[in-house]
């Protein structure tokens, strides 16, 4: 333990240590009394292990009465006295005095800050000068709107016309267009649909129709630089659309469109013949319902199409000109448009009926020696309609004839007798035809 430790001179300042000084260091035990401090650190190094240099010590007495105490600790002590650096590397101990610390410079006197001038008065802010009015005395106009700005709010007028030319012009905005029987030009905005029937559309660059275009029997035509928002839907006519000319909805036609692309053959040909054997498959389905539910008149039909061909072929081109023109007159007024859609839908309906006759009159006169099967007959005549649809020339010549054929033979025969015939009226059916037995009703 440390029993005494005393110099002559008082503790005042601490001893500041560098290097490397180990927490482990070597207990050491002295006993001197009163010897030049000088000695004491020779005698504390020795017993240390140490080799000491020692630069200025004090020549002040000292004592030293310890026992297992750390040797760092005991020197630390005994140079309690003064400022001392002492510095360590490994063994060696250098001791010297710390040098004196400058005195501190007294920092310069802060200039007084100036006063801040006092701000000039704003000035006032003179009167805003009054607006003049405008020449009727109002308020200010408006900064006038876009042509076609309003279009999107649905402001326009319906159009129907009948019988005459229509045309929509760049500073015109409409609703929904009706035509019928003329050629519909826009080059402006239609907010609604365009419904036209046996007529031209063309909508013009520039020209933006939202709703939808519908056409029966007439064309459209889609230039570039136009804009259809809705579906295109042609009926018995083409859809031309120009390279550039958007169509935001659905085309729907029976006649392929003509693009700049055009399909190659084989998908031409694979979607004829997809569509023949659709066609094909809905006649076998409807003559079969004819067959089984009205074969009398169906009979008549058969009756009228065998004995003959050539006069319901020469019938069917003079019926389908009255069709044409007996529709176009329904359609002038009002009153007769929906007596020309029922008219339509009924025709339409008993032309695809007589084209099934005819399939079958075609089947019964090639295997009628081997069978007398009305199904099988009819069922060889629609397979020869389909086989024929998708060639060349040969199926559009084939379903022309089938067609005019088929109203020929509604026109000879009264529509299959639902329009009675006139009171001393002769049947013109033949006495002696595979079909002699039918009764014409």
């Amino acid at each position: 333990m440390l029993s005494a430790l005393t110099t002559a001179a008082p503790s005042l300042a601490a001893v500041e240590k560098q290097g490397e000084w180990p927490t482990d260091e070597k207990k050491v035990s002295l006993d001197v009394e009163r010897v030049p401090q000088e000695d004491a650190i020779k005698r504390l190094a020795e017993a240390a292990g140490w080799s000491v240099v020692i630069h200025a010590p004090s020549t002040e007495p000292a004592s030293l009465h310890v026992k297992d105490q750390p040797a760092d600790k005991v020197l630390s002590l005994l140079l309690e006295g003064g400022d001392y650096v002492a510095r360590r590397d490994g063994t060696l101990i250098s001791i010297s005095r710390a040098p004196a610390a400058k005195a501190a410079e007294p920092a310069p006197a802060v200039p007084p800050v100036p006063p801040v001038p006092a701000a000039p008065p704003v000035p006032p802010v003179p009167p805003a000068p009054p607006v003049p009015p405008n020449v009727a005395g109002d308020a200010p106009a408006a900064k006038p709107e876009h042509p076609g700005a309003h279009a999107n709010k649905g402001e326009g007028k319906d159009r129907e016309v009948v019988g005459q030319n229509l045309v929509i012009e760049k500073d015109e905005v409409v609703k929904d267009v009706h035509l019928i029987g003329g050629t519909l030009t826009v080059k402006g905005v239609v907010t609604g649909d365009v419904e036209v029937a046996g007529g031209m559309v063309t909508i013009e660059p520039g020209a933006h129709v939202m709703g939808d275009a519908q056409v029966m029997g007439g064309s459209l035509n889609v230039k570039k630089g136009a804009r259809l928002d809705g579906d295109a839907r042609i009926v018995g006519g083409k859809l031309d659309r120009e390279e550039g000319a958007v169509v935001a909805g659905d085309v729907s036609t029976r006649v392929e469109e003509e693009k700049h692309d055009e399909p190659s053959n084989a998908q031409h040909f694979m979607r004829e013949f997809s569509e023949a054997m659709t066609g094909g498959a809905l006649l076998f389905a409807l003559g079969a319902v004819l067959i089984a539910l009205f074969t009398k008149r169906a009979e008549s039909l058969k009756v009228e199409i065998a004995a003959r061909p050539m006069r319901s072929f020469a019938l069917g081109i003079v019926g389908s000109l009255g069709a044409i023109a007996l529709l176009v007159a329904l359609c002038i007024t009002l009153v007769g448009i929906p007596v020309a859609v029922v008219g339509l839908l009924a025709g339409t309906f008993g032309v695809f009926a007589a084209m099934c006759s005819t399939l079958e009159v075609v089947g019964r006169a090639l295997i009628g020696h081997k069978t007398k099967n009305e199904y099988a007959h009819l069922a060889l005549g629609c397979a020869l309609f389909v086989l024929t649809g998708p060639l060349p020339v040969i199926g559009g010549i084939v379903r022309v004839v089938v067609v005019l054929v088929a109203i020929g033979s509604l026109v000879a025969t009264r529509a299959a007798g639902l329009v009675p015939a006139k009171k001393g009226a002769k049947s013109m059916a033949p006495d002696s035809h595979p079909y002699r037995s039918a009764e014409v009703i």
